[in-house]
């Protein structure tokens, strides 16, 4: 049985959205028959230990743990490279593994190298592309996309959006979206008494929340009685420093937060949703990502309400089908959209929710993905491959 090595910088599982990106393909592969090791950070809440063993999938701890902060700076920053040399010592790695790499790997120099001397392949998953305007100094962007264009070493990649696979032409590539899993947890009926909207808007560098929250004080007092906006990820003090009090009186009492959650709790908090409220302005950095929010939410018959960008709204949903689309990214879209969503009939949002889901079923659930990825996989050894 072929080995795979998936490699992260995520708590795992569960931690973030990485790391849902990395349990589904770590399904997919399963399917397939490898063997899977994820090699990242564990997630505490699942207390497991190195080498454990959780859904079919083997776990080891890349992070050093130390009760002492310098420490673990230290071997977590200046000598992560020794001591990712050490765990692939330990694993005795050869030609027939493959390794998939996440591009924000600290050491993936070291990587490459330890690749020349054991001669196995390796896969990159690039999930982001950042703008220079998301680092803080230019350094950091320099650092970033060294690290972004080193995804040409790898013998296959799995970009998350084609706008990732179009900045490397000559590599094979699989574009593979954010996957779920439709029988993981079941679809419930959901009240008809008001509409509610989630707004998980913790991606705090690509989601508009400031358009956002001023298209929900656009609404009139007599919309909003009928509404509930769901936020995580959001605290009081930020919608505060971002409305004025005229409206932030006006919309509190349709604003419900929620603090951190399990994994379970926030899955229970979407099957109760209407709708999905995402608003991104057109930059490198929306075209690239794909926002893991979406299928997770559509799984239970939520209804995206989203700006037409990235890939999500160009090849896989679509408007007034299975989702409702606004052009652009102020106020006035978000308060338009809005209103064309709660428009819809009963009868309406029903038969546009069964769709949602449908559209889980059929083009994000990993089941759709496995056999796709095998063959991907087996291109990397196959000589002059036509593998695009």
């Amino acid at each position: 049985m072929k080995r795979v090595f998936i490699l992260g910088w995520f708590s795992y599982p569960r931690g973030n959205a990485t790391a849902n990106y990395v349990q589904y393909l770590a399904k997919a592969l399963q399917e397939e028959g490898y063997c899977v090791t994820v090699m990242s950070a564990l997630n505490s809440e699942f207390k497991l230990s190195d080498g454990d063993v959780i859904g079919g999938v083997i776990v080891r701890n890349i992070r050093w743990e130390s009760k002492f902060s310098y420490i673990r700076r230290l071997m977590n920053g200046r000598l992560f490279p020794f001591v990712l040399a050490g765990k692939f010592a330990k694993l005795r790695l050869t030609s027939d593994d493959i390794l998939i790499v996440p591009t924000s790997l600290p050491a993936i120099s070291t990587l490459f190298q330890l690749k020349k001397k054991y001669k196995f392949k390796t896969i990159g998953y690039p999930l982001e592309w950042f703008g220079i305007e998301q680092y803080k100094t230019p350094r950091e962007a320099r650092k970033g996309e060294f690290q972004f264009q080193l995804n040409v070493k790898h013998d296959l990649l799995f970009p998350i959006s084609y706008h990732i696979r179009e900045q490397f032409p000559k590599t094979p590539a699989l574009v593979l979206p954010i996957m779920a899993d439709v029988t993981e947890f079941p679809l419930v009926p959901k009240e008809m008494d008001i509409y509610r909207f989630i707004l998980p808007a913790n991606g705090m560098m690509k989601d508009a929340l400031p358009e956002m929250l001023h298209g929900l004080a656009l609404l009139t007092r007599e919309e909003l009685s009928r509404l509930e906006f769901h936020f995580t990820g959001v605290a009081e003090n930020q919608i505060k420093s971002i409305l004025n009090s005229f409206e932030y009186e006006k919309i509190k009492n349709s604003v419900i937060l929620h603090d951190w959650m399990k994994y379970e709790n926030l899955i229970s908090l979407y099957q109760n949703m209407h709708f999905l409220l995402l608003a991104r302005d057109t930059t490198q950095m929306t075209l690239s990502n794909f926002p893991s929010k979406v299928p997770e939410v559509m799984t239970y018959g939520v209804i995206p309400v989203v700006s037409r960008v990235g890939d999500y709204t160009k090849y896989y949903l679509e408007d007034g089908v299975n989702s409702v689309f606004f052009e652009g990214c102020d106020a006035n879209s978000c308060a338009k959209a809005i209103r064309r969503a709660i428009s819809f009939s009963k009868e309406e949002y029903i038969e546009i929710s069964s769709k949602a889901r449908e559209c889980v079923e059929n083009k994000f659930d990993y089941h759709n993905w496995t056999k796709k990825i095998r063959l991907a996989i087996e291109s990397m050894y196959i000589e002059n491959s036509s593998y695009a």
